[in-house]
């Protein structure tokens, strides 16, 4: 399968290995050159030499580069000091309600 186009311009490539070294995903990539993020991935492994699988995969830092992990309970979500809580019907609410309503009913479902 190709992208109807076959030639990859130094531009492109570069641009490629820019915008994954900033950690960017192979779609976003892809979608910005107009290309596939499979070919987009394939030409960094060819101009880099790298390995990569996936958007899992972003580029190795080494550990002087690496900030410390944060864990999801180091993050708290941060609201205006003068915020009121959203509606109740309110669409986000009503996913979410939705969503866990769903979760409950696939982890309490028994085969009868």
């Amino acid at each position: 399968m190709t992208d109807g186009r076959s030639n990859w311009t130094k531009e492109e490539i570069d641009l490629v290995v820019s915008l994954r070294t900033q950690g960017h995903a192979w779609r976003a990539i892809a979608r910005k050159l107009g290309r596939s993020d499979t070919m987009c991935r394939f030409q960094y492994e060819r101009y880099t030499g790298e390995k990569v699988s996936g958007d899992s995969c972003l580029p190795h830092k080494s550990a002087a580069e690496t900030s410390p992990q944060l864990k999801v309970s180091d993050i708290r979500a941060e609201r205006a000091p003068n915020s009121e809580p959203l509606p109740i019907g309110h669409p986000v609410i009503m996913k979410g309600l939705w969503n866990g309503l769903e979760r409950w009913r696939d982890s309490t479902d028994i085969d009868q």
